[in-house]
């Protein structure tokens, strides 16, 4: 994934590509293929969530729920697309807010959330595990797996440019090769055997839509071609070899929560706007199942943990 971008850029978005005005006001940005539907409402409607999939379940963690006000929640839930249905699962250790999810093993491993203390979970026992912390603390961090090891990318806590990666055969962090930069809140995604890092921002004032490549045979970041729209806190999955992502913050003056959706394909290395979200939401977490992203939560306003959504977000390409 080559092309324009490069380190984390702070941009200012334009009216035109959808950034101006506030949360309840759709963005001005083309609207594209594709259409949403709606699942069965969250038993734990919140934001700032972690999300990862096992099996056909996607399991929804922490966040800023109803259960905790604004403090980290600890419920744990997981959603069956195949039925819409939800079930409550054993709570996690503790509450945690912004914290970063994935699968790996057939375990769902949490971590982050401000501090560096991890847990897994075992669907097959329904019990939590304690797993070697992280070397740095990790807040509004992203996690993916690939090749067996989990990565933790971006986010905000000690020697924030430098991902951190977990081998689960030693139980046991390493460092990696620094990021080009800070970015917090940021997306990440796995594609053709490397980890691609989009968008995020560097606290309140900035706005990224920049993207980057890290590839493990070289333990080297590149250049990837920066997404239309800036974005943090947002959706991003891969479906049929194509980026898709939607949602996302801006704290860009006047601040605003994006609406649009875009794709990326390879083939074209380039971007393009798909059919806008019902409404503009951030903090969610998303997955893809069998062709369409499943995005979960959200809150509408920008720099606030409210108004908060239980509504499962369905996007069909």
């Amino acid at each position: 994934m080559a092309g324009a971008g490069g380190s984390p850029t702070t941009s200012v978005p334009a009216a035109g590509s959808g950034s101006a005005g506030t949360a309840a006001q759709a963005s001005e940005a083309p609207s594209g293929q594709g259409a949403w539907s709606t699942g069965k409402v969250m038993p734990t409607i919140r934001t700032e969530l972690g999300v990862a999939m096992i099996d056909g379940l996607v399991y929804v963690a922490g966040g800023y729920g109803d259960d905790s006000g604004f403090l980290g929640s600890s419920a744990f839930e997981a959603y069956d697309p195949k039925t819409d249905s939800w079930q409550k699962l054993t709570n996690m250790p503790m509450g945690l807010e912004h914290p970063s999810v994935a699968a790996l093993d057939g375990k769902i491993y949490v971590t982050g959330g401000g501090n560096s203390q991890m847990s897994a979970y075992d669907p097959s026992t329904k019990q939590w595990i304690q797993k070697a912390p992280l070397l740095h603390d990790r807040h509004a961090a992203a996690a993916v797996v690939l090749d067996g090891l989990l990565y933790i990318i971006g986010g905000t806590g000690e020697s924030d440019t430098i991902p951190q990666r977990y081998d689960p055969k030693v139980d046991k962090w390493s460092e990696l090769s620094a990021m080009s930069g800070r970015r917090d809140h940021v997306a990440a995604i796995v594609l053709d055997g490397k980890i691609v890092a989009l968008g995020g921002r560097l606290g309140v004032g900035t706005a990224f839509n920049s993207v980057e490549t890290y590839d493990p045979a070289s333990d080297s970041w590149s250049a990837g071609t920066a997404m239309q729209d800036t974005r943090a806190g947002f959706a991003a999955v891969v479906i049929d070899g194509r980026i898709y992502v939607a949602g996302g913050e801006v704290l860009v003056s006047p601040y605003s929560v994006r609406d649009t959706a875009e794709v990326f394909d390879p083939a074209g290395n380039a971007w393009r706007f798909e059919a806008k979200l019902p409404m503009p939401l951030h903090g969610v977490g998303a997955v893809p199942f069998e062709g369409k992203m499943y995005m979960f939560g959200g809150a509408s306003s920008p720099m606030s943990a409210t108004p908060r959504t239980g509504i499962v977000n369905i996007f069909t390409p």
